[in-house]
């Protein structure tokens, strides 16, 4: 790559090459992520001159393979910067490339560059200007997880544990969300000091190179603590989230409940997030978390539509990152959704496919907890390999006892062996787990599930409900709520349930149930057998 020097005019900002720094019209200083800096001194280097994509990507991403929308992100970035807006500086040629228009000046823009102010979500940072990173790290792209920042939560001057509060509830936070396989969070020494007076939330995701915020502020009222907290995107600078938490003035800090409270609501809101991303814009122009996220949604619709979108989103996220677990065990448990919904033709060519996939994530990281229990649930619900399945479960809760898919599908699995105690302890700790997630019909039905082995049917009958309530298309459900009013003695309820399953699941009946259901060998599948042939289900 040529190496020029000096000022060049873009439009109404000046671009500082040896520095790599932007000055606005306004006076706002602004300092690019590594790539798109380095696609900025690349174009700087050919003012006028035509760069195809093919070029500009061998230059800037030289040992890694990528797409083109790592570079449009980095075109994004650019016009933003230098206010672009009419795409008239950095002109895109259609279907060929790209050319920067810019005028080289002379010396006098040292001094201007010299006293340019902070952009203003910087501020807290401007008397430590000397010490922040001028060379922004390089993330590989199969790092397709979102980015989440902690700040500070503001406190008032005269509060007497504001500032206590604001550090331990911060830290709670960042520690309780780095423990998720899914998401990156910023270390809390990047984030300590930052102030959020005038904050604006784009900035402040681009000086952290984060995707989301979280933050807030602390009151304090009599005898309790009023934490007012929002989640926001830093791209859009949309509020995906906010709240109001009371906490008791004393023994807030065993308060759990309220990490709990926080940590689902920021999950459930960036999957909703995506999903309307995914669903709104093309693939080429979302980044692969947003693709990823959207079709984990997407597949938990039971739409056919929606369904069968959600594995051609899978399927973009692996081809762009084939050596990341992640999108491969999500890509099993796809197929295990698609036989468990009645969709699939052979349940047998579903399993190899699945653990194709699942051994495939296993082989890049063996103790990847997500892909340990997409394999176990191949293994119990499509292979009927039962003690294999129970085997990959305690290894994932091993590694974390918190995860809630593991608990929960361990919890049906016993329950599946007549184990239905310990069955319904799994399922209902996994439902705690989940308070606000945005599939919680999947653990209410588990729980239902377990409640039935264990003979609970009016518990079920009350869990079933309320997970078809939140998804009445997941006809796993409607078979457990079905079998448990039969059970209940609520036989009217159970026909209408029957009814119902039958019109999403016409072809059902209960021998071919019977010949693939992992339970049937057991005591607690020939009961279930029985009260779905008394609920109207035909032989």
């Amino acid at each position: 790559m040529s190496s020029p020097s000096g000022h060049i005019r873009l439009g109404d900002a000046t671009y500082c090459v040896g520095t790599e720094r932007i000055l606005t019209a306004s006076g706002d200083e602004i300092i690019l992520r590594s790539q798109s800096a380095l696609v900025l001194r690349y174009l700087a280097s050919r003012l006028g001159v035509l760069t195809s994509r093919e070029e500009l990507i061998s230059v800037v991403w030289p040992d890694i393979s990528v797409t083109d929308d790592s570079l449009t992100q980095c075109i994004l970035d650019i016009r933003r910067a230098i206010e672009d807006r009419e795409r008239t500086v950095l002109k895109t040629v259609p279907k060929r490339g790209f050319v920067l228009y810019g005028k080289p000046m002379d010396g006098t823009a040292d001094k201007a560059l010299a006293t340019a102010k902070p952009r203003a979500p910087e501020p807290g940072w401007a008397a430590q200007s000397a010490l922040e990173p001028r060379v922004a790290p390089q993330l590989d792209p199969r790092d397709v997880l979102p980015t989440l920042a902690v700040l500070p939560f503001r406190s008032q001057p005269d509060s007497g544990q504001g500032a206590l509060i604001s550090t331990f509830l911060g830290d709670e936070i960042a520690t309780a969300i780095s423990r998720s396989e899914d998401m990156n969070v910023i270390s809390r020494l990047s984030t300590l000091d930052m102030s959020q007076e005038d904050t604006n939330v784009q900035g402040l995701g681009r000086m952290l190179n984060a995707d989301f915020i979280v933050s807030g502020s602390i009151f304090e009222r009599d005898n309790t603590i009023l934490l007012l907290i929002e989640f926001s995107e830093t791209d859009t600078q949309l509020v995906l989230w906010s709240d109001r938490i009371g906490l008791p003035a004393q023994g807030w800090m065993y308060d759990t409940d309220c990490i709990d409270q926080i940590i689902t609501n920021v999950r459930r809101a960036i999957m909703v997030n995506e999903v309307r991303r995914a669903r709104s814009a093309s693939l080429t122009d979302l980044k692969l978390f947003s693709v990823l996220h959207g079709a984990v949604g997407l597949m938990h619709r039971f739409a056919p539509r929606d369904f069968n979108l959600a594995r051609n989103y899978l399927e973009y996220v692996i081809s762009q990152v084939p050596d990341h677990p992640t999108p491969l065990a999500w890509m099993a448990r796809w197929h295990v959704l698609r036989t468990v919904q009645g969709w699939a033709e052979d349940a047998q060519v579903e399993a190899r496919t699945a653990l194709d996939f699942t051994a495939r994530a296993l082989d890049i990281s063996p103790d990847h907890t997500l892909a340990l229990v997409c394999e176990g649930q191949v293994l119990a619900h499509l292979a009927q390999r039962l003690d294999d399945a129970e085997l990959r479960y305690d290894a994932a809760l091993s590694i974390n006892p918190n995860d809630a898919q593991g608990r929960a599908l361990r919890g049906i699995l016993a329950s599946f062996c007549d184990r239905g105690a310990q069955g319904k302890r799994d399922a209902e700790r996994a439902l705690h787990l989940t308070p606000l997630d945005p599939h919680r019909f999947f653990y209410l039905a588990l729980a239902a599930g377990a409640n039935l082995s264990a003979e609970d049917y009016p518990r079920a009958v009350t869990l079933a409900k309320e997970s078809v309530r939140l998804n009445r298309t997941h006809v796993s459900t409607l078979r457990v709520l079905a079998a448990a009013q039969q059970g209940a003695g609520q036989f009217d309820d159970a026909r209408t349930t029957a009814s119902e399953l039958l019109q999403l699941q016409p072809d059902l009946r209960i021998s071919s149930w019977l010949r693939t259901a992992p339970s049937a060998q057991f005591r607690n599948g020939q009961r279930f057998a029985e009260l779905l042939r008394g609920a109207g289900i035909p032989q």
